[in-house]
């Protein structure tokens, strides 16, 4: 493994929210504080990366005094505050704040291929399009205004599918042939763009690379299924034991840790673990 404190290098951290950086039953982050505290002091951005939508992340960054780009809604956008960089990335458009990559596509393109699809094969789901914050409330565990702002969505819709396997399965052959991708979550079967965490990520070091002499290296960090692409294109991988379910298999990657410890403290102390090893001043 590559020294970390290499001058010669800069290491990225890429996290997963829900189940990772976020308790899975109570959403704290309180394990997880120190250990981010110490990573900013470092220079290490940790990349917020995660199915939740623009507005959750916002609430939740500042929470966790994080300042760095982020990507929502399973890599199907990329938000880098203003003046992050020396300059706007090429491609990248401005909005409140932020310049916006967008590898994805738009949710209203995802919900009229749901409209059409519903009318020919019917509807074993529940969409956030088409539920009550109630529902989603119910759905989600989130409060009230926490279901709102789940539901502004800008390039994906959540499903919480009712269905066997096999109409999920023929759903997903479906949302595949009009363009969209399907990926299952720790809750919700998102439908999106044809993008995912990993490649989102990709594009975002690419950007870093851009400003800097120095070679980029990435740490990614996730719970679920969702994160795998993610996973894959890191220089070291860390899979955060989950409460709810085993952890998805990650195989032949040179470098890669499963917490014995769950949520943000086994993030946390896989993390330390990390910077230990690479004799990280902290």
């Amino acid at each position: 493994m590559t020294t970390i404190a290499s001058p010669k290098t800069q290491w990225l951290i890429a996290s997963d929210l829900d189940g990772t950086l976020l308790d899975h039953f109570s959403y704290s982050h309180q394990p997880a504080d120190a250990t981010l505290q110490q990573l900013e002091s470092a220079g290490i951005p940790v990349i917020l990366n995660s199915s939740k939508t623009r507005d959750e992340m916002l609430a939740l960054r500042d929470a966790l005094q994080n300042q760095h780009p982020f990507i929502v809604e399973n890599g199907s956008a990329i938000f880098i505050p203003a003046g992050y960089f020396p300059n706007k990335p090429e491609l990248a458009r401005e909005e409140d704040g932020y310049w916006v990559l967008e590898p994805g596509a738009q949710r209203q393109s995802i919900v009229d291929f749901l409209h059409n699809d519903g009318e020919s094969h019917g509807v074993p789901y529940l969409s956030f399009s088409s539920a009550s914050n109630e529902e989603i409330v119910a759905a989600t565990g989130l409060n009230a205004s926490e279901a709102e702002q789940a539901n502004r969505r800008g390039y994906s819709e959540p499903l919480l599918w009712r269905g066997n396997e096999q109409e999920k399965a023929a759903f997903a052959a479906r949302a595949n042939a009009a363009g969209f991708a399907t990926l299952q979550g720790g809750r919700f079967l998102h439908v999106l763009g044809q993008t995912d965490k990993g490649q989102a990520t990709k594009l975002l070091k690419k950007t870093y690379q851009h400003y800097t002499d120095r070679s980029c290296k990435l740490i990614a960090s996730g719970d679920g299924p969702n994160d795998l692409d993610m996973l894959k294109i890191a220089d070291v991988a860390v899979i955060v034991r989950s409460p709810s379910h085993a952890p998805p298999e990650l195989p032949h990657h040179p470098e890669l840790i499963v917490t014995q410890e769950t949520g943000p403290l086994g993030w946390a102390l896989a993390i330390q673990d990390i910077l230990a090893t690479e004799l990280l001043p902290l």
